[in-house]
């Protein structure tokens, strides 16, 4: 009895707790749900504060951008500027806002106009034709793409003729280096090197006859010692004396290269301020080039070379020159040396030789109205406009200069004495009227006498008298 009860309790105990597990289990099962809800909400309340983050850097940067849309509406649109002046007509950009300033696209029109009456007095064995013809017609194209690369084009139709006479591009970024490509002016002569509108007289001195004119290459300038030292070294085509091509007659090259100095230029209390000094010199082979032309003042062919002969051999070319400017006073002075290689005949006949050809000239000018002489384009004080006392600027000239050959030229059977003279020399004085920095009105007056020439001996003197109407812009 007694054992029965207890396997009686022993049971009960045994179901009591049994009941109790899946409670015990049930409770464990809960405590690790809400554990896995606490680290869930941990998990939310961290994305809720990135969402924070970004949603105020959002704001930020919507904030900038509503600025920056307001200040670009604000600020004046890019916009060209059309302007008229002095310099021509110009289309440019707005200024740039480097610190250079300038404009980064800029067109320039202008143009180049010059009409003469030529008159000869006098009896010459030289063909002379009282005349009035446009001796130039020249528009120009100029200006600048990407701020740092110029151009320049311009075409001449003056004397019913057709040609490009300049046509480049130059880089201008670095300062001490500029390279210029295309057509233009090789750097040798002085007055060559003068622009066509601001020379002293109608037309140019007897050593211009004996430099280039227009030749196609390219050529690396500018200043070694800023205002003081000016340099320019180029290859190029080659060309006859005084002449232009737009192509290349051989695989031959002419070298040029030309140094100036204006060694008291930025000193404006020095009285030698406006004094430059310089050489310019070019050589190279001058086989199949055309046979120079050389003219007088008034334009006519003084000299012309025999039948059969050509240009052959080496050329080389020097050119000393100089130019002082005070006040109202100018000094231009130079002197060309060319020896040049000519062939007459072919074969075993042919004769060659080297004839070297000398040129000099000096010319002084004064203006009466007291302006200040310059190199480049002068610009009176007192523009012409009488009824507000404005008479412009008025200058006086004077010039005189030589030209001559070897005596070889006519034993060697290059020239003809009877047709050919040996030696030129020039005397002119003018007198020129600058109405304003665009228009001037110019009277030159040159007497010039040669050596042989005629089949009497020497030929007859040229007298000349140039009148010359021009506008530039």
């Amino acid at each position: 009895m007694q054992s029965s009860s207890r396997r009686t309790l022993g049971f009960g105990l045994a179901l009591l707790t049994l009941s109790f597990l899946p409670m015990a289990a049930q409770t464990e099962s809960l405590e690790q749900q809400i554990e896995d809800l606490r680290t869930k909400l941990k998990d939310m309340d961290q994305l809720k504060q990135k969402l924070d983050e970004l949603e105020q850097q959002f704001k930020a940067d919507e904030q900038k951008k509503q600025i920056a849309d307001r200040q670009a509406a604000e600020k004046p649109k890019s916009t060209a500027s059309v302007s008229a002046g002095a310099n021509g007509f110009v289309i440019q950009s707005e200024p740039s806002e480097s610190a250079e300033g300038g404009s980064d696209f800029q067109l320039k029109v202008g143009a180049d106009i010059q009409t003469d009456v030529r008159t000869f007095e006098g009896s010459s064995n030289v063909p002379s034709l009282d005349q009035i013809l446009l001796r130039r017609v020249r528009p120009t194209f100029s200006g600048t793409v990407y701020k740092y690369i110029d151009f320049f084009i311009r075409p001449d139709f003056g004397q019913g003729q057709v040609l490009i006479y300049d046509v480049y591009a130059q880089l201008n970024y670095f300062s001490r280096a500029n390279l210029r490509v295309g057509k233009f002016k090789p750097p040798v002569g002085l007055e060559r090197l003068q622009s066509d509108d601001d020379t002293n007289f109608i037309e140019r001195g007897l050593p211009t006859l004996l430099v280039p004119s227009r030749d196609l290459g390219y050529q690396l300038s500018g200043d070694l010692i800023k205002n003081r030292v000016n340099y320019s070294v180029g290859v190029f085509n080659g060309v006859a004396d005084n002449g232009l091509s737009d192509v290349s007659v051989s695989d031959h090259r002419d070298y040029a290269a030309r140094l100036f100095l204006t060694p008291f230029q930025p000193d404006a209390g020095n009285l030698l301020r406006g004094l430059g000094v310089g050489i310019g010199s070019s050589f190279g082979n001058d086989d199949g080039v055309p046979l120079p032309s050389y003219k007088t003042f008034g334009q006519n062919t003084f000299f012309s070379f025999a039948s059969g002969v050509t240009a052959a051999g080496h050329r080389t070319r020097l050119a000393p020159q100089a130019y002082y400017y005070l006040g109202p006073f100018g000094l231009l002075a130079e002197y060309t040396l060319a020896e040049e290689g000519f062939q007459k005949g072919t074969g075993a006949s042919a004769v060659r030789r080297d004839i070297a050809f000398r040129s000099w000239q000096v010319q002084a000018s004064y203006l009466l109205t007291r302006d200040r002489k310059v190199f480049g384009t002068l610009t009176p004080h007192r523009p012409f406009d009488p009824r507000n006392g404005g008479w412009g600027a008025i200058e006086l000239a004077a010039r005189t200069g030589d030209w001559s050959a070897e005596r070889g030229i006519y034993s060697y059977g290059f020239a003809l004495p009877t047709a050919s003279p040996r030696d030129v020399r020039e005397w002119v004085a003018g007198v020129n009227w600058y109405l304003n920095r665009m228009f001037r009105v110019s009277l030159d007056y040159g007497y010039t006498k040669f050596e042989n020439g005629a089949a009497n001996g020497n030929r007859s003197p040229e007298r000349a008298l140039l009148e010359r109407f021009q506008i530039n812009f």
